[in-house]
């Protein structure tokens, strides 16, 4: 059974109340309904209303865990969205609540940066673009977490400081190295569930 994503990101509290990353939010929930090609998570997550937009990004400024609950609450809906996107009924529920919760977690910690660094989402895609194989690597060690939680994690610090290296950010500035890294881990749990749905399609077409 997956590990839920909040268990994977523990600790990811946001106590920020300034109004930029209200306004940061405030354009995420509006940027969401776009049309979407790629991730599974994404598709999903344009396909929930603005309303579940906002009362889910609200339960992650709380913390992991009431995102997590948020999502939860959403079950049926979310398996019936994932069935649209995916082409395919057979998800697992709890990749499904995983998935989509790696998309709503990336959404918030980019609306995050966004108001306190200015770093938008293109940014951060860009750092992960350009991360060499072994700090991927790590990374993705991690996101199996989510799926697999009997796996072995990453725990190498030089991994991540390379990333905010990248974003031109020092482990010390918190919290906002800790969203960086918050974004990388879901962006990378985002990336296991695509290829543990693609793997289904190939199991079925056998």
């Amino acid at each position: 059974m997956a590990k839920p994503l909040w268990i994977i990101t523990a600790a990811m509290t946001f106590p920020r109340a300034a109004r930029a990353l209200f306004l940061g939010l405030a354009a995420a929930v509006a940027l969401s309904g776009a049309a979407c090609a790629g991730p599974l998570g994404a598709c999903i997550w344009s396909k929930l209303s603005s309303a579940e937009h906002t009362r889910i990004l609200a339960a992650y400024q709380l913390d992991m865990g009431a995102g997590a609950a948020a999502l939860e609450k959403l079950g049926g809906p979310l398996k019936a969205k994932a069935a649209l996107c995916a082409r395919r009924s057979d998800i697992p529920p709890d990749w499904i609540q995983t998935i989509t919760g790696s998309e709503a977690v990336q959404t918030y910690a980019a609306a995050s940066l966004l108001a306190a660094r200015r770093l938008d989402r293109p940014k951060l895609d860009a750092a992960w673009a350009a991360a060499p194989t072994d700090v991927a690597a790590c990374v993705r060690a991690n996101g199996r977490l989510a799926f697999f939680s009997n796996g072995i994690g990453c725990a190498n610090p030089a991994e991540s400081a390379w990333l905010l290296k990248r974003l031109g950010l020092d482990p010390a500035q918190q919290p906002t190295a800790r969203q960086a890294l918050y974004y990388f881990n879901a962006k990378a749990i985002g990336e296991w569930g695509d290829t543990l749905v693609a793997k289904l399609a190939a199991k079925a077409a056998r």
